[in-house]
């Protein structure tokens, strides 16, 4: 697999990272927890990590085919909600251990993709 897929995912979590300093610059005083730099901090950290690991990892070829819209980075809400929060609420999460719980969220979100409301009666998902 070629870097493609790392620089993709660093590229959204440089994006997350930014949202995350721009709600504390811009936020109200509640929103200017420094819990918001510190969880950017750390997902420059995870981006730079992401970046780092060996292109045939397998975790990036399950990222890959989980996660990705064509060659865009597109994770589901489980795991876009956990990125977001990433070191937010615990500084202590290590960059090797989030990446292995990115897979777990991205299966998740796969796995809910167009099972809207649970299993439904044969027939009864318009959706589908």
């Amino acid at each position: 697999m070629d870097n493609g897929t790392q620089a993709a995912i660093g590229e959204r979590l440089m994006a997350i990272a930014g949202w995350r300093r721009e709600r504390f610059r811009l936020g109200t005083m509640a929103d200017q927890d420094p819990r918001n730099l510190r969880s950017a901090t750390g997902i420059d950290e995870l981006a730079a990590y992401i970046r780092s690991l060996p292109p045939d990892d397998p975790r990036l070829t399950e990222l890959r085919r989980l996660a990705f819209s064509g060659d865009q980075f597109d994770p589901g809400a489980g795991l876009l909600i956990e990125l977001g929060r990433f070191r937010f609420h615990d500084p202590n999460v290590t960059l090797d251990g989030f990446v292995d719980q990115m897979v777990a969220l991205a299966r998740f979100d796969a796995n809910e993709r167009g099972h809207f409301g649970g299993p439904q009666v044969p027939g009864d998902e318009p959706w589908r």
